[in-house]
This record gives C-alpha cells, structure tokens and sequence, in this order.
C-alpha cells in the first residue's frame, strides 16, 4: 500500500464483524494503518437502583464505519481479525458507500458516533419525533414506548432495513425539554403505540364518538 495517493475526499466502507468486538475491531484499524473506525452509538436512559441514568450503547451492533484517505483494496479488511465481511452493492466489488449510505456514514463521522436522545412533542397524546436528525438519518418512525420514552426507527443501509432503537424527550409548546425523570415516572403507559397515522387518527375519533354515545345511552351506529 506504499505509495498510494491521497484522496481528496475519504472513502467509506460499512464492515460487519462480531457483536461487541467494535472496539477492538477500530484498534485493529488504527494499528494496520487500514483508515478511521468508527460506529454509531446512542444515549440510552434506564433506572439502575431506583435512580436514572444515561450511557451509551451500541446503535447498530455488529457494524462498523471505516474512512480512508486512499485506495486500499478490499482484501485487506476481509484479513482483520472479528470482521466478518464488508458490506457490498450488487455489481460494486469494492464496497464504497455512496448515496443515503455514505450521508449516514458521514452523519455518524460529524457526531463522532454519538447520538443524542432524540426530541419530540406530544401531541394530544400522540408522540411526534421533530428531531431534525430523524430527516438526516432518513429514517421512519415505527412505534413508540411512552414508558420507556424509546420509538423504533426503520432506517436502510446498504440495501437492507435496519431497526433502530432511541430515546426521546418531549419538548414544550416554546421548545424546552420537560423533565425526562417526570415524565417517565408520571407515565404508567407501558404498551408500544402505532406511529400516528391518518388513518389511525380517524379511527380514534370514531372511537371516541362510539363511546360517547354509549355513555349517554345512545346506540352507536
């Protein structure tokens, strides 16, 4: 690899390796002189002995991001010890990221791997991601635990649906954070609720018509 030219703009690779062994797998990197590792982490909020916290976790286990600043040929990382394979498009052998994969990557890059809890407003109960990194992860927000204050995000990566699992924090009407610890104490709630949806939305309502009318004795149509 001696001799190879710089590149102007980094290139990206996505390698899969072995569950819990992403550390070592960017050490590994670094120590090869193989490019940058780096992979996505969340905040992740839970009570341990009665008091919350926040640490983080891995976002997507098993998958690690790699920016080099030259050509470096594909075998190079299948010889890595714990990675299982680089990631690839159809008719594209040397796996570079590009399109919505590569704004991922870089996303991950500008924020050093680390997610921040997500924020959202509740919306006559209904909760609503505003988040602007929701857009930027070009993610779809599946459903929501109010309890735990987490929503499953789809995201697609390298052709294939990823499940994401991140905290929230509710905003008020002027944009500030409530108070997660409240929040979560207050709200007994513990069932995954749809994603809000038109349809979902008009079902609610003719629910609470049926019941209205039931209330004063009425027959529901």
């Amino acid at each position: 690899m001696e001799g190879a030219e710089a590149l102007d703009e980094p290139r990206v690779r996505c390698l899969m390796v072995e569950t819990g062994e992403e550390e070592r797998v960017l050490r590994l990197l670094q120590v090869m002189d193989l490019g940058r590792g780096i992979y996505p982490q969340r905040v992740r909020v839970r009570k341990i002995r009665g008091v919350w916290r926040m640490d983080y976790m891995r976002l997507l286990p098993g998958y690690v991001f790699v920016f080099q600043n030259r050509d470096i040929p594909v075998r190079c990382f299948q010889r890595v010890e714990h990675v299982l394979k680089v990631l690839r498009y159809d008719r594209e052998p040397e796996g570079y990221l590009h399109g919505t994969d590569l704004e991922f990557a870089k996303l991950i890059r500008e924020l050093d791997g680390k997610l921040d809890i997500l924020e959202a407003v509740d919306e006559a109960g209904f909760i609503r991601v505003t988040d602007s990194l929701l857009k930027k992860l070009h993610g779809e927000v599946l459903s929501v635990d109010k309890r735990k204050h987490q929503v499953r995000i789809r995201v697609t990566l390298v052709g294939q649906e990823r499940i994401l699992v991140m905290n929230y924090q509710l905003l008020d009407e002027e944009g500030n954070p409530l108070d997660p610890v409240t929040e979560m104490l207050e709200d007994e709630a513990d069932d995954w609720l749809t994603a809000w949806t038109p349809d979902f939305a008009e079902a609610l309502v003719d629910g609470i018509s049926d019941q209205t009318k039931s209330d004063k004795g009425e027959e529901a149509p």
